[in-house]
Formats: C-alpha cells, sequence, structure tokens
C-alpha cells in the first residue's frame, strides 16, 4: 500500500508588493495579518503550513515560530516560491496561497483539496475569467518538480501556462469572488468599504 502524499500548505509571501507599497502580507483584513490568517485556514488541511519568504522578509522574522522557506532562486515572481518549496521537500504536495487573497475561505480550500486529483501534476481552479488555471490557489504534486525545473531551465517563469502544459486537473471555484487579488491601495481600500469579507 503506497503511503499518503503529505499535503503542506505555502502562503506566499515574498512579493517585493511594489504596487501596494507595503508588505501585503502583514495587512490586515481580519483582524490579524492576512499571512497569519490564511495560516489558520489552511492548517486544517495540511501537515504542516509554511510562509514562503524572500531573504529580507526572513530577517526580519528570524524569531517567528511559522516555518519559513526562504526564496532560494534568483527569479522573479512566485515560481521561486513554489520551486523552493520543492528542494525543501520534493516528495510533498503543496497547497500554494498568495497573500493577496483576503476574500478566500474554507470552502474554496474544502473544495480544492476534496477534489485533488493525485494522479495529475496539479490541481487548480480555473481562473476569475473561466479559462485557465489559477496557480495561486492550487495544489502542486510533486510530480510536477521536473516539470518546473526544465521551465526553469528554459528561463520560463510564469506558474499559470506551466499549469496549462502541465495538464492539470481543473476544478471550479464555489465563489469566484474568492480568487479575488488585491494589489493596490485603491482596490484595499474599496474592499474595506464593502459590507462583509
Amino acid at each position: 500500500m503506497n503511503k499518503p502524499i503529505v499535503l503542506n500548505g505555502l502562503v506566499l509571501t515574498g512579493g517585493r508588493s511594489t504596487r501596494m507599497g507595503q508588505d501585503k502580507s502583514r495587512l490586515i483584513y481580519h483582524e490579524k495579518p492576512q499571512r497569519e490568517h490564511l495560516t489558520d485556514l489552511l492548517q486544517p488541511f495540511c501537515d504542516t503550513v509554511f510562509w514562503s519568504v524572500n531573504a529580507g522578509q526572513a530577517s526580519e522574522l528570524s524569531n517567528a515560530t511559522q516555518p519559513l522557506i526562504v526564496d532560494e532562486f534568483d527569479i522573479p515572481g512566485p515560481l521561486n516560491g513554489i520551486l523552493s518549496a520543492f528542494r525543501q521537500d520534493p516528495k510533498a504536495a503543496w497547497l500554494v496561497v498568495a497573500c493577496d487573497m483576503p476574500l478566500l475561505t474554507e470552502t474554496s480550500l474544502r473544495v480544492l483539496v476534496d477534489g485533488r486529483d493525485e494522479s495529475k501534476p496539479a490541481t487548480a481552479f480555473y481562473d476569475s475569467n473561466g479559462q485557465f488555471p489559477e496557480p495561486l490557489l492550487s495544489i502542486w504534486e510533486p510530480t510536477i518538480e521536473p516539470i518546473l525545473q526544465t521551465a526553469l531551465a528554459s528561463g520560463y517563469y510564469a506558474p499559470r501556462p506551466i499549469l496549462m502544459l502541465a495538464d492539470c486537473h481543473l476544478l471550479t471555484v464555489p465563489d469566484v469572488r474568492e480568487l479575488l487579488n488585491v494589489n493596490k491601495p485603491a482596490e484595499q481600500k474599496a474592499l474595506k468599504h464593502r459590507d462583509k469579507f
């Protein structure tokens, strides 16, 4: 009998947040920093939840109790965090969530985990347009790691096209609003003026 694949959580916090002007993982929508809120959401579904951080954040978080995975590659974007996670544990699957999704709930995470197809390289929701995989709320299986390495060697760093080429398993998100990314101060302000999260 095959041993179940460990499912770890990965909160992507290592972006530069240039459009927001401050670290998006530290913004508060739910009475605590977003990285902590997402950790709480992921914990029931994952063996261990890690924060994916850049070198500067790792220095600031040197006394943090949350396990960290520091970006190990000299490439831009979220693929750095995902590749670094597989370097940390290549035999684990990774439930990846971007830190700038304040409307994400347990409902969507449960649908994603329950709908997971371990025989595919990844399981993802269709994006907000209903056409392509949403890479920043998805499960990446160990079998995708060689595909990621090939992409890295080819200088190809965009995770969505990688998922498209990898024949990933696609699901429909229960509420497309949960895929909202908040990247700019105006978007954050508009969201805070809504009746509820």
